[in-house]
C-alpha cells in the first residue's frame, strides 16, 4: 500500500515539468520543443502559435536559454490556454497542482484541467482521474472520489491511453474507492498490454498467475512479465518484478520455459520504449 509521501511523490513525477513538455504535442505534429532555438520559439509566439506560446513559457520558468521569469512564462501559458490551446490548460493545471511559479492551488489546478478534460484532451483526463483517486494526500487536495476518478480515467482509455487504461484498470482491479470488478480490469489489462503498456503487460500476467477472472496459465504469466521489463520506468518496480519473475521461472519445468519463449518474443514487440 503506497504511503502519502510516496503516491504525492509519484504524482509529482507524473504531472511534472517534463510531462507538459512532452505533452505539448503529439511528437509526429509538433514543431517547437525545448530544442528549438529560442529566437525561433519567441517570434512564433508573439506571431500567435499556441504550441510555440506554450514552450516559451515553459522556458521562461525553467529559465532555459533565458533569465528565468515564472510569472511572465505563465502569461504566455495563460494566453494559449485562452487562444483554446488544450495542452495549456493541461501546463496551467500542472502548475498549480505543483506550485510552479504560483501558490500551490488544488482546486485552480482542477479547473484548468476540467477544461481541457471537457474538449478530449487525454492528459487532462488523466491528471483529474490521479487527483481524484489521491483525494486528501495531496496536500490542500479534494475528497477521494473514486467513481470521479474512474470517470476520468474512462475518457482518456477510451481514446487508447495506455496509461488511461492501466490506471483504469488498476483501480477497478483493487476496488479503490469503487467496487472492484475483476472482470472489467482484465479487459482493461488486456487492451493496455495489446497497446503496449508494460504495467498493463505486469497486470495482465497477474491475473494469469491468480487465475482472477482468468484461467490459471503460470507460462502466460511469466512470458508477460519477462517481456514487460523493458518498459518498465522505475528501476525498483524494475527489480521487484525481475524478483517475481526469476521466483516463478524457477517453479516452472523446462518444457514450460520453453512454451514461454516464442510468448516473450511476441509480447517483447509489443512494448512500449
Amino acid at each position: 500500500m503506497k504511503t502519502k509521501g510516496s503516491f504525492v511523490k509519484i504524482l509529482g513525477l507524473a504531472l511534472s515539468v517534463i510531462a507538459m513538455m512532452c505533452a505539448v504535442a503529439v511528437a509526429d505534429e509538433q514543431k517547437y520543443d525545448e530544442s528549438t532555438p529560442l529566437a525561433e520559439v519567441q517570434a512564433a509566439a508573439h506571431e500567435g502559435n499556441t504550441e510555440a506560446m506554450i514552450v516559451y513559457g515553459m522556458r521562461l520558468m525553467q529559465g532555459e536559454d533565458l533569465e528565468a521569469n515564472a510569472t511572465a512564462g505563465l502569461e504566455w501559458i495563460n494566453k494559449a490556454a485562452d487562444a483554446g490551446d488544450t495542452q495549456a490548460n493541461y501546463a496551467l493545471g500542472v502548475a498549480y497542482l505543483n506550485g510552479i511559479g504560483v501558490e500551490p492551488d488544488v482546486n485552480k489546478a482542477i479547473e484548468y484541467l476540467r477544461t481541457g478534460a471537457a474538449a478530449n484532451n487525454v492528459e487532462c483526463q488523466i491528471s483529474l482521474g490521479m487527483i481524484y483517486e489521491a483525494g486528501d494526500r495531496i496536500p490542500g487536495g479534494v475528497n477521494a472520489d473514486g467513481e470521479e476518478a474512474v470517470k476520468w480515467y474512462r475518457m482518456a482509455a477510451e481514446q487508447d491511453s495506455p496509461e488511461a487504461i492501466w490506471h483504469l484498470a488498476k483501480i477497478l482491479g483493487r476496488g479503490i474507492g469503487v467496487e472492484q470488478n475483476d472482470e472489467k480490469a482484465l479487459v482493461w489489462f488486456r487492451r493496455g498490454a495489446e497497446l503496449g503498456n508494460a504495467d498493463c503487460m505486469w497486470g495482465l500476467g497477474r491475473c494469469y498467475l491468480k487465475g482472477t477472472a482468468v484461467e490459471v496459465d503460470s507460462v502466460m504469466a511469466y512470458a508477460l512479465w519477462a517481456a514487460c521489463l523493458d518498459g518498465i520506468r522505475f528501476p525498483q518496480q524494475k527489480k521487484a518484478i525481475e524478483s517475481e519473475l526469476d521466483e516463478l521461472g524457477k517453479a516452472l519445468n523446462a518444457e514450460q520455459l520453453a512454451q514461454a519463449k516464442p510468448i516473450i518474443k511476441e509480447w517483447k514487440e509489443k512494448v512500449e520504449k
